[in-house]
């Protein structure tokens, strides 16, 4: 059977007025979620996560800019390939990785699945060789050789998921229409998020096409994003989506709380690994 996995690789604190327009002036705590799903023909991951190497030299990863909103949480134990194997699941089963963008918090553990095929949109790794790669967060330099497989996702359509389901303007991963690549462009010129079609309903793997349930419940628009108008177009098509069918889980890569309390057959989620840890940073990043 399809199986959903969820994994929390770390924590982000940052300000939620820089998660939404109109957000507070008061520090989130946020999980750093990857993914995995059981297919028959090989476990498929979606964002690798967070690595704890990057949180005592965040600058060299993220630049200054990034380094001034935002704090990072992680441990080697909370790694996305080390908690695989605590659940029996092997990083050499691996045979695709799909990331939803390039920023270090979703490309983490990227050199855990040497033999997996990488996917990632042509728009994101073109704009990952831009000289201000790193004052944008872009492409952890440990990554520089990476060669993924380049997925042409057409930008007009990148409000339009209600069309995905026909076939035109996305990705098929694995032959059956179980896992859909779909362009979510705007948080970065190529964001692409994942949509799943479990035995018991659809879940969307929104990436950072919104960062938490607020931003896409209002709407409200993420105050940073690369392409503002076509990262609101994105988040306009996420509203979209959970209004044509309501049982659907949008679930951000920042935002676990509509896994509370959720119980299925084809979705594995350690609720203790979603709880925030207890010492936060000081109210002023």
């Amino acid at each position: 059977m399809l199986r959903l996995q969820v994994f929390n690789t770390g924590w982000i604190h940052m300000l939620e007025k820089d998660l939404f327009v109109g957000g507070r002036n008061e520090v989130r705590t946020l999980p750093v979620l990857s993914f995995v799903i059981e297919h028959p023909r090989g476990l498929f991951v979606f964002d690798t996560g967070l690595n704890p190497s990057l949180v005592p030299h965040s600058r060299r990863f993220v630049g200054r800019p990034s380094e001034r909103v935002i704090r990072f949480q992680s441990a080697a134990e909370m790694t996305l390939s080390v908690q695989m194997q605590e659940r029996g699941l092997s990083p050499e089963d691996v045979t695709h990785v799909a990331l939803s963008h390039l920023h270090c918090d979703h490309t983490g553990d990227l050199r855990a699945f040497p033999q997996a095929q990488v996917l990632l949109t042509r728009q994101e790794w073109q704009a990952a060789q831009s000289p201000l790669r790193r004052l944008r967060g872009n492409l952890d330099p440990r990554y520089s050789g990476l060669s993924p497989t380049l997925i042409d996702l057409p930008v007009d359509d990148s409000s339009t998921p209600g069309k995905i389901p026909k076939g035109s303007y996305s990705l098929d991963c694995m032959g059956d229409g179980s896992l859909v690549l779909v362009p979510t462009f705007g948080h970065t010129p190529g964001h692409q998020s994942l949509l799943l079609f479990l035995p018991h309903g659809v879940v969307l793997l929104a990436g950072d096409a919104v960062y938490v349930r607020e931003g896409y419940t209002k709407p409200a628009a993420q105050p940073h994003a690369r392409c503002p108008d076509i990262a609101w177009r994105s988040l306009i098509a996420l509203r979209a989506l959970a209004k044509a069918d309501p049982s659907a889980i949008i679930l951000p890569a920042h935002d676990s709380r509509m896994l509370r309390g959720l119980e299925r057959p084809d979705m594995v989620i350690d609720h203790t690994g979603l709880s925030p840890p207890v010492a936060t940073p000081s109210r002023r990043l």
